[in-house]
């Protein structure tokens, strides 16, 4: 038996685990402002069409700008992501890559998808002036793409922490046999919908928050007043949206959390009662996060209850505002009860310290929301940032091959702790590093039957690359099983009389015959 030992790579004076971090919380950083601007643009868009406002697609026209800018950027990460990824945890990458072969490859599409759609979208905004609605349309496809993207991105993420009941096999030997391409189980795990609903309502509000935040920055640096009603007109639909989209989070992340209870206890302990990752550098990262989430919804309702008192745009009504918060204050005693009574309290602080933070900077500006709208946008990227950590630290860390964690040893803890749900027999059996066999293992037990030697093309391989010179797969899926004696004799006279040669040999007809008369997969 050949064996070729893959060997780590690893960084000087850097741990595998904070290289990867810090470019993760940098793409998240960039990324999820992407969905948040394509919501925004499409709401400032239809508002300044159906109330006759230029103001407000002045200000969508800048806000896709940024986007295209921000767009650029999350792509140079992602690609640097996916290369540091399968360069430091190549076992966990080789994972991932073959449960999810196919849902990436759809991403890439929804990628390609996106890129055109902003792209046309952007530089033709005046070109379309005479037909806003065609030129709304194409900006708001931008958000169904997004959430297709962010669809198929979640089934991976989710299965980080919840990997269900997956048939997640990879063999180091066998090639593409090990493949799946597209693991069911795996991706439609047990908090894959919570993941996916709390993702996109954190983007939608972390995007609207960071528009108004950067309207409140303006207006500290403008006196005309035709600008200054501009951005405040433009904050303040900006900070409605993001809101709205602020008021679901909670309780999408209890049912999250909830999911996590009874499906990955370990990150649900590590989340509750700051363990592992989560506590870092004595503070618990997950109350503080939670601190600011309700520190944002206390001042954000006194925000519109100040609105509403003076008649301005995009208020809600005082007893809304009273009714939000009486729903909140339950739903955080509930929290406490779960946790401690302490949290309960924080929570309670933090939201009325909050809340007279906002009415004085109201006042301090004479009704103005600018400081209001800066705070939030600061806030808002400190709850994403914090979320995407917390989130990522409370999954069981990366162990070595004998599930221990050795301090110092970076090319030994990389090992997935979720890996002996997958474990298949010829996988991760020996401790040390990774092995690549590039011949049939000796030890493989006598009664699995490999009937292709590494490198040898499967019938599936034959069908896939000799077939379709021709023709597509639907037109193979097309004939009685049967059928295929004949089928695939007068195919082979067919290219005889066309010149194109013996493209394939007796054996390997023989090969395809069995296979597509068995009815397996190709």
């Amino acid at each position: 038996m050949i064996l070729a030992e893959v060997q780590h790579i690893t960084f000087p004076n850097v741990s595998a685990k904070w290289v990867i971090g810090s470019i993760a919380l940098f793409h998240t950083a960039v990324a999820s402002l992407a969905i948040g601007f394509a919501f925004v643009v499409t709401v400032l868009q239809i508002v300044g069409y159906r109330r006759k406002i230029a103001g407000y697609d002045l200000l969508a026209k800048r806000v896709q700008l940024w986007h295209v800018c921000i767009y650029n950027i999350g792509t140079i990460n992602a690609i640097g992501l996916v290369f540091v990824l399968s360069g430091l945890y190549p076992q966990f990458w080789s994972q991932i890559f073959t449960q999810f072969f196919w849902p990436m490859i759809m991403e890439e599409a929804c990628f390609f998808l996106l890129a055109t759609t902003l792209t046309l979208h952007y530089f033709f905004w005046d070109y379309l002036r005479g037909h806003k609605k065609l030129h709304i349309l194409l900006g708001s496809l931008l958000t169904p793409l997004f959430l297709l993207q962010f669809y198929l991105i979640n089934g991976m993420a989710a299965f980080m922490v919840t990997p269900g009941a997956g048939e997640g096999q990879i063999s180091q030997w066998g090639g593409s046999m090990g493949i799946l391409g597209w693991d069911k189980g795996a991706f439609y795990n047990p908090s894959f919908l919570m993941l996916t609903f709390h993702r996109t309502l954190a983007n939608f509000s972390y995007g609207a928050f960071f528009v108004a935040g950067v309207c409140g920055t303006m207006l500290y640096f403008n006196r005309r007043p035709k600008l200054v009603d501009y951005y405040e007109k433009g904050g303040r639909l900006s900070f409605h949206v993001a809101f709205v989209a602020l008021l679901a989070l909670p309780m999408v992340g209890f049912f999250y959390a909830w999911v996590l209870k009874y499906h990955a206890p370990e990150a649900y302990e590590n989340l509750m009662w700051g363990k592992g990752d989560v506590w870092a550098a004595g503070v618990d990262w997950w109350w503080v996060k939670h601190t600011i989430v309700v520190g944002m919804i206390g001042m954000a309702l006194v925000f519109h209850w100040k609105a509403g008192r003076r008649r301005e745009q995009f208020s809600v009504p005082a007893s809304v505002i009273f009714a939000i918060g009486a729903f909140y204050l339950v739903f955080y005693a509930g929290m406490g009860m779960q946790m401690t009574w302490l949290f309960f309290w924080a929570m309670l602080a933090a939201a009325v310290i909050a809340g007279l933070l906002a009415a004085h900077l109201i006042n301090y500006h004479h009704g103005s929301g600018r400081a209001v709208f800066v705070l939030m946008g600061i806030l808002a990227f400190a709850t994403v940032m914090l979320g995407g950590y917390v989130r990522e630290a409370s999954r069981p860390r990366f162990v070595s091959s004998s599930g221990v964690v050795v301090a110092g040893r970076d090319d030994l803890n990389r090992y997935a702790h979720y890996d002996d749900r997958f474990r298949a027999a010829e996988r991760q059996t020996r401790p040390g590093p990774m092995r690549m066999v590039l011949e049939r293992p000796d030890d493989l037990p006598a009664e699995r039957e490999w009937p292709f030697r590494p490198g040898m093309p499967t019938p599936a391989d034959l069908i896939s690359e000799r077939c379709i010179g021709c023709h597509d797969l639907q037109r193979v899926r097309g004939h009685a099983l049967a059928d295929w004696y004949r089928v695939v004799k007068r195919m082979r006279a067919m290219m005889r009389q066309r010149a194109w040669g013996e493209r394939i040999s007796d054996e390997e007809a023989e090969k395809i015959v069995r296979h597509l008369k068995s009815g397996q997969p190709y």
